[in-house]
């Protein structure tokens, strides 16, 4: 989080100095180090991410140096680094004027700031940082901004990365993250015009050709993006992520048997890649050829016992073979080794509801719904459930829930419409079935074909007549 701007101790004098420092340890002794030894054994300790024995050293320096502002500075800043800003800030403020025109103590400052949530005060800081920084403005600058995207603040990275690039136009590192940050940003073409300006001083930068690839596939320039990846497989054929952004490009595009192509390719250069075999299996399920899908899963679990993309896929594959209980066997195994995986909970619901073991498909459903309450798949399928068992109160205090967050949903204005139908409160049907008529007029059909006693009832063909009306004067209901 802190760079090592200031960093110059000599290994060999480090080393000598580690030595001194663990024998005093040893023998229970308290052997004397000035400032600038205890910041060398500091060092070495974070260099390591060893922040505990850091900590250990700054309160024995503390002690030795008692008025020492850098040895509170470096207490500070560890304390960041392991998650207490409030304590740090606490520190920083007691430094007051004998600090205050040390960049480093604003710095860390204004991560800690960031870190509580206070970012107006983070920005202060930071600026009064850049302001009394005389020398590598530009790496200070991209300190700041890395300190934004730790915690996804693209935007405001964004700021400090174009200052960073304005002090110094040859920062590698500064182009790399204005790139990463545009597209973070959705704005493609700015992220390509740094990925390429990245290129044009490092053309061998295998992973920037791919993120440009991405980007080009994400805009559907398919053929940029082809080059992309070829260029960076060109320039390294162990470069695992292009093969996958090349055969995700093509699987986007419809382009399915090339994908297979490339899965193999990739395969060629690493055979125990689960990932690559499972890609590839699921390529051969899209075009029906279960016999290799589940001969590649196998290999997958052979590599790999627990493999979940592998049980997953298995189960899917039996799934639409119709071997339930094979099926079910697998997809509980996937759930074993990752139980937080909504989507397979809602598989697991549909193959109990399909089986017709309600009670279980329902404790599914709910469980999918929990691990992701955004998805709205699980709670249409569990208020189905519900309706299939003539829990009609149930299915509609669900659907009803899905309706105060989502009102213009058109399922679930059809759903409701239904559901109240078959409850026989038409006041409530012919309500939402309005309203659904409004959102969607032909979707009506649908609703009609899955819950045909409504077909029969005439209020809803009143409606549907002087509302198709409205839209075309020559409409006609089907029978």
């Amino acid at each position: 989080m802190f760079g090592d701007m200031d960093n110059f101790y000599e290994e060999d004098e480090t080393l000598g100095l580690m030595k001194r420092y663990r024998e005093m340890l040893l023998h229970n002794v308290n052997e004397f180090f000035d400032l600038y030894e205890f910041e060398s054994i500091i060092n070495y300790f974070t260099d390591e991410y060893n922040y505990k024995e850091a900590l250990k050293v700054v309160s024995l320096a503390i002690r030795q140096h008692p008025h020492a502002s850098l040895m509170r500075l470096k207490h500070a800043q560890l304390l960041i680094e392991i998650s207490r800003p409030a304590r740090a800030i606490r520190i920083l403020k007691t430094m007051g004027d004998e600090e205050s025109s040390n960049y480093e103590l604003h710095l860390a400052k204004g991560i800690a700031y960031i870190m509580t949530g206070k970012l107006e005060e983070a920005r202060i800081s930071f600026d009064k940082a850049l302001d009394l920084c005389d020398e590598l403005k530009d790496e200070l600058a991209y300190n700041i901004a890395q300190s934004y995207m730790q915690y996804n603040m693209y935007n405001l990275a964004t700021e400090y990365l174009l200052l960073a690039y304005h002090y110094n136009r040859n920062n590698i590192l500064v182009l790399y993250d204005l790139g990463l940050s545009y597209d973070k940003l959705q704005d493609p073409e700015k992220s390509l015009l740094f990925y390429q300006k990245y290129l044009n001083m490092d053309p061998f930068a295998e992973h920037v050709w791919n993120n440009m690839g991405v980007i080009h596939s994400r805009l559907g320039d398919y053929e940029h993006a082809l080059e992309a990846f070829e260029f960076a497989i060109s320039i390294n054929a162990q470069f695992l992520p292009a093969y996958f952004s090349k055969a995700d490009m093509f699987v986007i595009s419809g382009r399915v048997r090339e994908a297979i192509d490339v899965y193999n390719e990739l395969i060629r250069e690493d055979n125990s890649n689960t990932r690559a075999l499972c890609n590839l299996a699921n390529c051969y399920v899209s075009t029906g050829d279960f016999y290799e899908a589940l001969r590649l899963f196998k290999i997958s679990l052979d590599i790999s016992n627990d493999c979940a993309e592998a049980l997953y896929g298995s189960g899917i594959v039996y799934f639409r073979q119709k071997r339930y209980t094979q099926s079910i066997t697998a997809i509980k195994r996937a759930i074993a080794v990752e139980p937080a995986t909504a989507e397979y909970w809602l598989t697991l619901g549909d193959l109990y509801n399909r089986t017709r073991k309600f009670s279980k498909a329902i404790d599914a459903y709910t469980r999918a719904s929990e691990l992701n309450p955004d998805d709205l798949d699980s709670k249409f399928a569990c208020a189905q459930v519900y309706f299939r068992k003539r829990r009609i109160h149930e299915a509609i205090y669900m659907m009803m829930r899905i309706f105060e967050k989502h009102p213009d949903n058109v399922l679930v204005n059809y759903r409701l419409a239904a559901y109240y139908a078959y409850q026989q409160n038409l006041f409530e049907a012919q309500r939402f079935f309005k309203r659904a008529l409004c959102l969607n007029f032909s979707e009506h059909a649908e609703m009609f074909r899955h819950f045909p006693k409504t077909r029969n009832i005439q209020a809803f063909r009143t409606i549907i007549e002087n509302h198709g009306h409205l839209i075309n004067p020559a409409i006609k209901i089907s029978k």
